[in-house]
């Protein structure tokens, strides 16, 4: 039968990012097929995660891993485990704080929409530093008996005026206070699974539902085993304020598939794949009037992959292209910045690469013709 018929929903091609509006990436057969498999049954779900967090840690090179419900339910579970403090009865009292340290420390620089993760656990964000600099002073003199943790985003759109992570982690630990990555969308590199930890980094979070390719439910929490065993013992199925959050026995071992998956990966060979049709893109724009096609070496957070761009004179017919081939069923990132529209080949097959060419040349026709 097709749902997608049956309840009127329309189809799209996503060549913009793995973006949470859109549902993030496509899964591999072996994770849909690991995920039908233990629907059929029950387990354990406790030992589930003990089971699945021992070989995630192992093919991540990382001392231990957690299985979550998305990077936003990690970071907010992250933040619980610092404000319980190893103590059930602080844990089973969030989100009422008193008494705890419940300060959670953020770059001004980096201070986004999503730390309100740490929020809705019962924490309060104090930004340290301006948009412009953060000094080692600034974070030092923050750190005091309300802290509960650091929270560092590598981004690297906030990079400008952060301190570096490993003197971030420095400092912390000097003062006796954990530090959180929210690293939701840092991949690839492939290197970045074990790459924050390796710097000292106590928790660092990961979207299972973007370049992963997990169900975009699914969240992964790597780090240090005395701060993961915490999640396990206060994450759901638990009881407390993180069972909202709560993990399915699909999502979990569906993660843990498109993990291998993605660790077994070639991924020199997933580069050439994706450049190509970055290149085919780039070729389609520079024979239409009104783009000046380029290439941007990274990702929208800094993440090593290539995006296409085509430049355009105004920013409103920028808004007008974008919209127009959403109308074609096609999904396609604008940037203000560079005044263009842009592709992404994360989620593209080579087909749908024809097919996005093929409406771009059509749009772009039908904009000229508004024009004259």
């Amino acid at each position: 039968m097709d749902y997608l018929e049956k309840y009127g929903i329309k189809s799209y091609i996503n060549a913009h990012d793995t973006i949470t509006l859109y549902g993030a990436s496509r899964m591999a057969g072996n994770t849909k097929e690991a995920m039908n498999q233990i629907s059929q049954c029950f387990v354990d779900i406790q030992d589930l995660q003990i089971r699945l967090g021992k070989h995630i840690a192992e093919v991540t090179h990382n001392e231990a891993a957690y299985l979550a419900n998305g990077a936003a339910g990690a970071v907010q579970l992250c933040a619980a485990v610092c404000m319980a403090d190893r103590s059930d009865y602080n844990y089973m009292h969030l989100p009422d704080t008193k008494g705890l340290k419940r300060e959670f420390l953020v770059f001004s620089c980096q201070h986004n929409c999503y730390d309100k993760a740490i929020e809705a656990a019962g924490g309060s964000i104090r930004c340290i530093g301006d948009a412009d600099e953060t000094l080692a002073f600034d974070l030092e003199g923050n750190i005091d008996e309300k802290t509960a943790a650091v929270v560092y985003f590598p981004s690297a759109k906030y990079q400008w005026g952060s301190l570096s992570l490993e003197e971030t982690v420095e400092i912390a630990h000097r003062k006796g206070v954990p530090v959180i990555v929210d690293a939701a969308a840092q991949l690839p590199p492939v290197e970045n699974l074990w790459k924050f930890t390796k710097m000292g980094a106590d928790m660092v979070v990961f979207s299972g539902g973007k370049t992963l390719c997990g169900p975009q439910t699914s969240g992964l929490i790597v780090g240090k085993e005395s701060f993961i065993s915490d999640c396990i013992r206060f994450g759901s199925p638990m009881h407390g304020i993180c069972r909202g959050s709560k993990t399915s026995r699909e999502s979990m071992i569906g993660l843990c598939v498109a993990i291998d998956n993605y660790m077994e990966m070639d991924h020199e060979a997933e580069k050439r794949l994706q450049d190509r049709r970055v290149e085919r893109l780039v070729e389609a724009m520079e024979k239409l009037d009104g783009l000046e096609a380029f290439v941007v070496e990274e990702g929208p957070v800094g993440q090593t992959y290539r995006r296409a761009f085509g430049r355009m004179a105004r920013m409103e017919d920028v808004r007008l292209v974008a919209e127009m081939m959403r109308e074609r069923g096609i999904y396609i990132g604008t940037e203000v910045r560079y005044s263009a529209i842009y592709f992404s080949p994360l989620n593209l097959t080579d087909e749908e690469c024809g097919t996005v060419i093929r409406c771009l040349n059509e749009v772009m026709g039908e904009l000229g013709k508004r024009q004259v």
